[in-house]
């Protein structure tokens, strides 16, 4: 199964626009189902970090761990119950941070969980505030939220380092998370990541009668690429606190590293987004690869396969020897 790597460094990138997908000469090929050599989870558990010796003053500290399972509860501070799953092991805790209107239940959330087990690797993710099991209203729920959130979760519950792989708005999440939290952001995999994504991707196209549904009513269903979503009028005015592609290279000081996969197919996020994403970012460590058929969804065996090799590689880069994990040392 041929592929080719797009891979850019943040030092040496030129922004090169749409015009540059005309006849794109770097790009992974999508195989049918019947012709994909199936061994990515293999293939990424043969990249996992080796086994450590534990030590005996291990079991001091693993008293002091979180208490690992499925469908726990957080409660914030003002009373909302967040709905998540925890599974300690290895730092740094892979952190999975789910798309527009979706839950923490999904098959990149299952692909990442079955790595995390194999490899004894810690994961993590939770349902956001006004989605899935977690209480709240959806039309309450906002990216400030959802980072501020995230944060509270990975500062309570995991307490130790994190790589975050965020999936369409869950790439926006997960770089106000580093933002937030640079020390124990480890590093960053953005699956078709959007930030930005109201202002001018979304808005622009929304017809006159659905803004005025939004603002008056507080949400509305859209219909954004094959898929509908409902769009909060508080989404969209909190948004424009967080904007992040607005200013010019480096501008945004995110320096752990990044990876970026996102599909030429994409039917909601203009492809050449990603390169604006990676101009803004200060990270010398950044690759982004793109699939030549790969969807927004990139749902794909493909896609997963190379998402969870990027995790391990990830994995591998940002292991500290912390005592705070069961099974490092």
């Amino acid at each position: 199964q041929a592929r080719l790597f797009l891979v850019l460094v943040a030092a040496q990138l030129v922004y090169l626009g749409v015009d540059a997908f005309t006849t794109p000469t770097l790009f992974t090929l999508r195989k049918s189902s019947a012709s994909v050599n199936r061994n990515g989870l293999q293939l990424s558990q043969a990249n996992a970090p080796v086994t450590r010796a534990r030590n005996d003053a291990l079991q001091l500290s693993m008293n002091k761990q979180a208490q690992g399972g499925m469908s726990l509860k957080y409660t914030t501070a003002d009373g909302v119950a967040l709905s998540y799953d925890y599974l300690p092991g290895t730092n740094p805790t892979v952190v999975f941070l789910p798309g527009l209107n979706q839950t923490r239940i999904g098959s990149k959330a299952i692909a990442l969980q079955t790595w995390c087990k194999r490899n004894k690797q810690g994961y993590f993710t939770a349902d956001y505030y006004g989605c899935g099991k977690s209480g709240g209203l959806y039309k309450d729920g906002t990216i400030s939220r959802w980072v501020s959130d995230t944060v509270k979760l990975i500062d309570e519950v995991i307490k130790g380092p994190v790589l975050l792989v965020g999936a369409g708005v869950g790439g926006w999440v997960m770089m106000h998370v580093a933002l937030q939290r640079p020390q124990l952001v480890k590093g960053l995999v953005g699956m078709a990541a959007d930030p930005d994504f109201t202002t001018d991707v979304v808005m622009p196209v929304l017809d006159d009668k659905t803004k005025r549904q939004i603002r008056e009513t507080g949400l509305a269903d859209i219909q954004w690429g094959v898929n509908k979503y409902t769009l909060s009028q508080k989404l969209i005015d909190d948004s424009q606190k967080l904007l992040l592609l607005q200013g010019g290279p480096k501008s945004v000081p995110i320096k752990c590293p990044v990876r970026l996969i996102q599909g030429l197919g994409d039917e909601e996020i203009p492809p050449k987004r990603a390169l604006k994403i990676t101009e803004v970012l200060a990270t010398e460590d950044l690759v982004l690869t793109y699939f030549k058929y790969g969807d927004h969804g990139l749902d794909e065996e493909e896609d997963l396969e190379h998402m969870t090799g990027e995790v391990a590689d990830l994995c591998a880069k940002g292991f500290d020897f912390d005592l705070t994990s069961p099974t490092s040392g």
